[in-house]
C-alpha cells in the first residue's frame, strides 16, 4: 500500500510542477480552479495504474535485488507513466496544424481548460495590480529601463522569455494608436508575467522619481497643445477688443 501511495504523490508532483511553470505571478491560485484538480489527479491515477500492471506482470525491470525491486517500480510508475500519457499514437493533419493523437491529447485539453479557467480568475486581479502599480508612469521613459531593471533582479529568467518580452515592448513602442498610458498599463501586464506583481512594484518604486509622468506645474496653464489658456481667476481676453486695430 505504501509503494501505490508513493507513486501517486510522484506522479502528482510532476502535474503540479508542470502547472506551476505555467502560472509563475500567482500560483497558489491553481488549487481553486477545478481544471486544475483533474490534471492532477489523472497523473496521479496514471502511477497508480502503472504500478499495478508491474505488480500484475511481476516485471522487476532487470533489478536482481529483491529490496531494490520495490523502488525500481515505484520509480518507473511514476515517472515512466507520464511519459507515456504525453506520447501521441498518430498527428493528423487538421487545417494548418498537426493534431496529435493518443494519451497527450487528453492531458492537452485538461491543460487547456486550466489555462482559461485561471485567467479569468486572474484577470481582474492582474488588472487592478497593473493600475495601481503603473499610475503615473510614464511609457517612453519606462520602456527601457523598467524591463531591464526586473530582468536585472531575477536570475532566472531564460533567454527565450527574456527576447519574447523585448519583442513586446517594441511592438508596443511602434503602434500608434494608443495612448503613452494605455501602452504603460500594457508593459505592466507584461512584467507581471514575467516578474509578478511584488518584483515590479518594487522596481517601479525604485525608479518612480526617473520614470513618472511629470506633474504639472501650479503656474503652467498650457493647454497641452503649446497654447496659453486663462488661469482659474483669470478673465477670458476678448480678441477683437484686445486687438488695438
Amino acid at each position: 500500500m505504501v509503494d501505490y501511495l508513493v507513486t501517486v504523490a510522484l506522479s502528482c508532483l510532476v502535474g503540479v510542477a508542470e502547472l506551476i511553470s505555467r502560472y509563475r505571478d500567482h500560483p497558489g491560485k491553481l488549487v481553486k480552479v477545478p481544471s486544475t484538480w483533474a490534471y492532477v489527479l489523472i497523473n496521479g491515477a496514471a502511477g497508480a495504474g502503472s504500478l499495478l500492471l508491474l505488480h500484475t506482470f511481476d516485471w522487476k525491470l532487470g533489478v536482481t535485488s529483491p529490496a531494490m525491486v520495490g523502488a525500481a517500480q515505484v520509480l518507473a510508475a511514476s515517472l515512466g507513466s507520464m511519459m507515456i500519457f504525453r506520447s501521441a499514437v498518430f498527428t493528423v493533419r487538421v487545417g494548418d496544424e498537426d493534431v496529435a493523437v493518443g494519451p497527450s491529447t487528453l492531458l492537452s485539453a485538461l491543460l487547456a481548460a486550466a489555462d482559461r479557467g485561471v485567467d479569468r480568475m486572474q484577470a481582474k486581479t492582474r488588472a487592478s495590480e497593473a493600475g495601481d502599480i503603473m499610475a503615473d508612469i510614464s511609457f517612453d521613459k519606462s520602456r527601457l529601463a523598467l524591463p531591464t531593471y526586473c530582468l536585472g533582479l531575477l536570475q532566472n529568467v531564460s533567454a527565450e522569455d527574456q527576447a519574447a518580452l523585448r519583442t513586446a515592448v517594441d511592438a508596443l513602442a511602434g503602434t500608434d494608436e494608443m495612448t503613452d498610458r494605455q501602452k504603460a498599463l500594457n508593459l505592466g501586464l507584461l512584467l507581471i508575467n514575467v516578474a509578478g506583481p511584488d518584483v515590479l512594484r518594487a522596481a517601479v518604486g525604485t525608479l518612480r522619481s526617473e520614470i513618472e509622468i511629470q506633474p504639472a506645474r501650479s503656474g503652467d496653464t498650457g493647454n497641452g497643445n503649446g497654447a496659453r489658456v486663462p488661469g482659474p481667476r483669470e478673465p477670458a481676453r476678448d480678441p477683437v477688443r484686445s486687438n488695438p486695430d
